[in-house]
């Protein structure tokens, strides 16, 4: 049956699969178009191992389309001997052996059952893209293959991943030695062609006049790749106003689609039209698209981001890695020759990240550490290629204590153990116990109020997973609005939380829902999204301002979903509340106490006693003299507190550091987005800081002495920032700057001048031109990775020229430059021969002097 596929580059591997997989765990490298998502698996199921195959991707579309195409090479459908699992929906029998999984489904198999009985071979395919669901299933799998399971094989797949970091992992937490196999790729030669620098407001327009030149010049189908669907749908709009009658048929792909639609995007148009597809990563890997000899890469990507400041995880558009980058191009390649068209300049494309950072750094970490705990240790015991940082585990941890799933000591308790049963967030898990187990304890709401709260909760966890986009703000009217398609989707999401709160599928109607009890659903969930009016706008538990578009806003309203804009939130899905039902939840929550607060008009640290919901100030009154010298050391805190909390609501340019401040974050920032190596360290490097944010996190302890004493914004200016964030570095960090990117080099004079780190990740030397003659060989930073910038001044300071290349400048536009000088500054050394001359920095008349003595 496989020789069907024999033509594929990853059939070479079979029979090497199937000798090594008997005794040994597998790392497999394959490009993009080997095969080896098909091949493979479906060879194993001809092989001597018995028991299920489980195959585990990135990506729900990729699941499906999957199990689809080995099926049909099988000559069955789906749930027969291939099938899947993936949320809410499975197609699985009791003869399926390859069984195709995605959402983390793998943990919860573990988590119900540590032997995974019946289980032969786990695959982690495009583990490059390092999922969190891949990172911490397989280290579940390591501990299931070491405690209980040494029979039990591990298979690492990609098409760009780096091997020595997981090869490395497995020789340490696996009884099983590993092989590394590796084919070569199916792909034509791809001819890539670069635009111009394009910010991320620019992208649609300079897409549609891109498409529109590939179409008039090109022949094949275009796959074009856009940040999302709110870039996919405006794209759209735009083309289908310059199509002519049967030019090209336009096609949509990303996840939020129905299968339908998917599929005809990937499938040849069945009229043989030309298509346009405008999708999101989810055609970066393991889907074949035929006919496509055009790629138009935006290199822009929606990703998952987890604000702490406001609690809302939320898509963020960022730059893709240069690894993406490759997975996009060879996408043109797989008929025939094609062509690339990225839409930055190649100088900038060459400064992206060569891979993008796991997603365990960017994503809120409390479902998975509720996991860990679940599973019985902690973070740093498990075989994980990264680790989350120390604040991320500590806001996971304080949003678990506060759903009593762990106690304040950090144990874990039961209840905790009952969230970890419901297959969602732990704050959506706690609102479905809630309304079952805890509600009729609120004396305050009414017997009424509480069976409309229990019927709601299943439909705010389905909206809440859904990130329903829709013109409306408030959820009573957006639901009203839904699509057919929509209405179904939610609901049946819904019918699979029912059993938690104890009601059957068929008590559950979206059409009765209570508009009181959602609102007071979403602040059972999540009370630090809820937000309160202040005058214009509001303020969010958290402490995050927030903008809230509505003709009559409420003075109370829960927030479900938002989009940080600046410096505060857009509320984009929210129910009102009413204060009463508030204090009726968390009475504890509105309290009066002293606190210390920045005050705008006079710049300085206020003590006050304020009467406050979690972060909403309701009222205050100053304090007086008497009254502070109670607790001088508590006041000293408060201010710290006040100070951090201040600098996190800034927008970044508005932080209070200096030139000089600035010139070292920058340098850190790139030594992040390089992936700095750290030779001192003695295990696992530290994961450089994303941002300023998480690393003023960090250095918190740091801060918060010599924050105590800073009473006004004056003095906050005046504080060492760098000195103070360097000691939040590891030690072997704090080496790798200062070894690899320094703040300075040594110039052909003998003196120290200072780098310029910038922040769009140029590293600049400005001197005076005298002072490189000699320089016959480029400076470069980061061990060879990046070329400095020379800004070339004149006799009084003046920029005369920017270059990367000092060689060619010296034998090229040097020569028109050196006319001009000799005129303007006749007492200064112009020589012929720049490259060999001897650097300085006095006149003719001083170096004959010189010389003389």
């Amino acid at each position: 049956m496989l020789q069907v596929l024999s033509h594929l580059p990853a059939f070479s591997l079979v029979e090497p699969l199937r000798h090594a997989i008997d005794s040994q765990n597998l790392i497999i490298g394959a490009p993009p178009g080997a095969g080896k998502s098909t091949v493979l698996p479906l060879s194993l199921l001809h092989g001597n191992r018995k028991g299920k195959i489980l195959l585990m991707q990135p990506r729900r579309v990729v699941v499906r389309n999957l199990a689809q195409y080995m099926a049909g090479v099988l000559g069955e459908r789906v749930g027969e001997t291939v099938g899947y699992r993936i949320r809410g929906e499975s197609k699985v029998s009791a003869s399926t052996r390859l069984e195709i999984i995605t959402e983390g489904i793998l943990s919860r198999m573990i988590q119900s059952d540590p032997e995974l009985a019946g289980v032969a071979v786990i695959i982690f395919d495009e583990f490059h893209e390092r999922s969190i669901h891949s990172d911490f299933g397989l280290a579940l799998a390591l501990e299931v293959q070491a405690g209980l399971r040494d029979d039990l094989r591990l298979m690492i797949m990609s098409a760009t991943l780096e091997t020595a970091p997981i090869a490395s992992l497995l020789a340490q937490h696996s009884p099983v030695p590993t092989t590394q196999l590796a084919s070569e790729g199916r792909s034509f030669p791809v001819t890539v062609n670069y635009t111009k620098d394009v910010l991320a407001h620019e992208v649609i327009p300079h897409c549609v006049e891109v498409i529109m030149n590939a179409v008039a010049k090109h022949q094949g189908d275009i796959l074009v790749f856009l940040s999302g669907a709110g870039a996919i749908h405006a794209v759209a709009s735009r083309l289908s106003g310059h199509q002519q009658q049967n030019d090209y048929i336009i096609h949509t792909l990303y996840g939020a689609m129905g299968k339908q639609a998917q599929q005809a995007a990937i499938a040849p148009d069945p009229e043989g039209q030309r298509k346009v597809i405008l999708a999101t990563n989810i055609a970066e890997t393991s889907l074949t698209i035929e006919g496509v000899k055009v790629v138009i890469d935006s290199l822009w990507e929606n990703s998952a981001e987890f604000h702490p400041s406001s609690g809302l995880t939320q898509l963020t558009q960022t730059r893709i890695s240069k690894a993406s980058a490759i997975q996009r191009t060879g996408r043109a390649g797989r008929v025939s020759e094609g062509v690339c068209y990225r839409l930055s300049a190649k100088e900038s494309f060459e400064r992206f990240a060569e891979h993008s950072a796991p997603q365990i750094l960017r994503e809120d970490v409390a479902p998975l550490l509720l996991e860990t705990l679940n599973w019985g240790t902690h973070f740093s015991n498990l075989a994980m290629l990264t680790q989350p940082s120390k604040a991320q585990s500590a806001i996971a941890t304080k949003a678990l204590e506060e759903i009593g799933a762990v106690n304040k000591k950090g144990d874990f308790t039961a209840y905790g153990r009952s969230l970890a049963q419901i297959p969602c967030h732990p704050q959506l898990a706690h609102l479905l116990l809630f309304a079952k187990q805890n509600i009729s304890a609120v004396a305050q709401l009414s017997d009424t109020q509480k069976r409309a709260i229990k019927t709601a909760a299943p439909f705010i966890v389905a909206l809440a997973q859904a990130q329903l986009q829709s013109e409306r703000v408030l959820i009573s009217d957006a639901l009203l609005h839904l699509t057919p398609a929509q209405r179904n989707d939610i609901t049946k999401q819904a019918k699979r939380y029912a059993q938690f709160v104890g009601l059957s599928e068929q008590a559950l109607d979206l059409s009765a829902l209570d508009d009181e009890a959602l609102g007071l659903c979403i602040a059972i969930a999540f009370p630090r999204q809820v937000a309160f009016k202040t005058s214009a706008s509001y303020k969010l538990a958290g402490g995050k301002g927030a903008n809230l578009d509505l003709a009559n806003p409420p003075q109370w309203i829960a927030v479900l979903h938002g989009q940080h804009i600046g410096n505060s939130v857009k509320i984009r899905l929210a129910q009102p509340i009413a204060e009463a039902h508030l204090k009726a939840l968390y009475p504890n929550q509105f309290t009066s106490s002293p606190k210390v607060q920045f005050n705008k008009e006079s710049q300085v640290m206020e003590a006050r006693k304020v009467t406050s919901f979690y972060a909403i100030e309701l009222a205050s009154s100053p304090l007086s003299k008497s009254e502070r010298a109670d607790d001088p050391q508590f006041y000293l805190q408060e201010t710290a507190s006040a100070w951090l909390g201040y600098l996190d609501a800034l927008p970044l340019k508005q932080w209070p550091l200096s030139p000089a401040n600035w010139r070292w974050w920058y340098r850190v920032k790139l030594a992040g987005q390089l992936n700095l190596p750290q030779p001192q360290a003695y295990d696992t490097p530290d994961p450089w800081p994303t941002s300023l944010s998480e690393l003023l996190a960090q250095a918190r302890e740091q801060l918060a002495q010599s924050l105590g004493t800073c009473k006004n914004l004056q003095s906050l200016h005046g504080l060492g920032w760098s000195k103070i964030l360097t000691s939040a570095l590891s030690w072997p960090q704090q080496d790798a700057l200062s070894q690899s990117l320094p703040d300075s080099v040594v110039i052909p004079t003998g003196r120290k001048a200072s780098l310029d780190y910038r922040e769009n990740g140029d590293v600049v030397l400005s001197v005076k031109m005298q002072e490189l003659y000699g320089l016959s060989s480029p400076y470069v930073v980061a061990d060879g990775k990046v070329k400095i910038t020379y800004e070339l001044l004149s006799p009084a300071g003046r920029p005369l020229q920017t270059t990367k290349d000092i060689v060619g400048f010296w034998q090229g536009s040097y020569k028109e430059l050196q006319k001009e000088m000799k005129g303007r500054y006749p007492k200064h050394f112009w020589p012929d021969d720049p490259a060999n001359a001897t650097p300085t920095t006095k006149t003719k008349k001083a170096m004959d002097r010189h010389a003389a003595k």
